[in-house]
């Protein structure tokens, strides 16, 4: 008996170093193949930043009309409760994160007896997993690799998906009403030239019409005096064409002052407009690329097709699970254990057990996290920095008009009140 068991040992010890050889070996050509596409990812990514960042920068515009003001301030006020509440969803998706890199820590200050035990459970589980997936003849497009990060956010993936799918049908709208304030933009821009040359043209008109008058009054008094005639009726035709020539050009330019006026208001409004969906955009496009890294997909529909194939991979899953039992005690030891380390999530290493076997791994998933920490951290300086230039647009929206502060004063104080009455309380 003693030999038999030594030899079920001795077994066991190789299959283990073999499962192990080959996780390493799996790994070594998942980063050789990131190393290939990292540079030409980077700079890929680098034109696009700055082209979005001039382009979705605000516009400022301030309003010279006092209702103007009012609602300018209100619009203000309202977009910064709109920033507010994109700094907070951030702020719960960071602090996850967080709690994901503290949970490494407290695994990666395991040593001794404790990090053996820990290390046998996991190559356990992996290797049970591993004999399961042996038993599956599938003919799936998805990888392990997939699997594994999808199991990650499995109860959520139906969600993520419609949201993926709404988040670009809301870009597309963004896009398309950008396009149009734009365009409404230039065509006021030629509006106002339009009535500029309309006006300079009056002006022109003007001096000829005075040069023409004086003419023909010197005409009159010349062939008066050469011919002793009559010239009463050329006079009176002269001052009545005079008359009706100088109501017409004022009646003209009174309108081009009103249409000019019109103009402004309407030109302040789309600026205003477009500041808006300016900042919605950005956060919309911010989140899209979070999610699209977070998941490792491409748009919706690869998405929902990665899904797809998820779904067929844990169907065949549940029709063999001849060694699901013990696979069940190992992942229950597992957990005590993790529990026992007084992590925020231990279900998430269920789907994380190379990592507790091989370093190389957990350092690959501690470098991802702290990415998403720090494009997350961007979105937060990114909003604050956007609520800062919009309370220094009000500042000075006050301190430019001194004349109508208390009526601005009132709409941010209104705003104020509104937005306390109707915020959550922060845990």
């Amino acid at each position: 008996m003693a030999f038999w068991n030594r030899k079920k040992k001795k077994l066991q010890r190789e299959q283990d170093e073999a499962l192990e050889r080959e996780a390493r070996e799996k790994l070594d050509a998942l980063r050789e193949k990131k190393k290939e596409g990292t540079t030409e990812k980077k700079v890929q990514a680098k034109q696009p930043a700055a082209k979005s960042e001039m382009q979705y920068k605000r516009e400022n515009r301030m309003p010279t009309q006092k209702k103007d003001q009012k609602r300018y301030a209100a619009e203000c006020c309202e977009a910064i409760q709109d920033v507010d509440r994109q700094i907070a969803e951030v702020r719960r998706e960071y602090q996850s994160v967080t709690d994901y890199l503290m949970d490494i820590q407290k695994i990666d200050r395991v040593a001794g007896e404790e990090k053996r035990h820990l290390r046998d459970i996991a190559r356990n589980i992996a290797r049970l997993t591993k004999e399961r997936n042996q038993y599956k003849n599938r003919h799936l497009s998805i990888s392990d690799l997939e699997i594994r990060r999808l199991e990650l956010y499995e109860t959520d993936l139906v969600t993520e998906i419609k949201k993926m799918y709404e988040a670009e049908a809301y870009q597309k709208a963004i896009d398309g009403d950008m396009e149009k304030l734009e365009q409404e933009k230039k065509k006021l821009r030629k509006e106002k030239q339009e009535i500029v040359e309309k006006q300079n043209s009056l002006k022109r008109m003007a001096k000829v019409l005075i040069v023409l008058i004086f003419s023909l009054f010197i005409l009159f008094a010349v062939v008066y005096y050469a011919l002793q005639t009559d010239m009463t009726y050329p006079y009176l035709g002269t001052v009545l064409l005079a008359a009706v020539s100088s109501t017409a050009i004022f009646v003209e330019s009174n309108r081009n002052r009103r249409d000019m006026a019109l103009a402004e208001r309407k030109m302040d409004k789309a600026v205003s407009l477009l500041n808006r969906v300016k900042i919605k955009c950005v956060n919309n496009l911010n989140v899209l690329d979070y999610n699209r890294q977070k998941f490792g997909v491409q748009d919706g529909a690869h998405f929902e097709r990665l899904w797809t194939e998820y779904c067929k991979a844990k169907e065949y899953e549940r029709k063999f699970r001849e060694n699901t039992e013990q696979l069940n005690a190992y992942n229950e030891e597992l957990l005590g254990f993790l529990k026992e380390k007084d992590l925020k999530d231990c279900e998430i290493w269920m789907g994380q057990v190379l990592a507790l076997v091989d370093d190389r791994e957990m350092v690959e998933i501690r470098h991802k996290l702290n990415g998403q920490r720090q494009q997350l951290r961007e979105q937060i300086e990114y909003n604050e920095g956007v609520k800062k230039g919009i309370l220094e647009e009000v500042d000075t929206l006050i301190k430019e008009n001194p004349d109508n502060r208390k009526e601005i004063l009132d709409v941010v104080e209104a705003w104020t009140k509104g937005g306390q009455e109707g915020a959550e309380p922060e845990g």
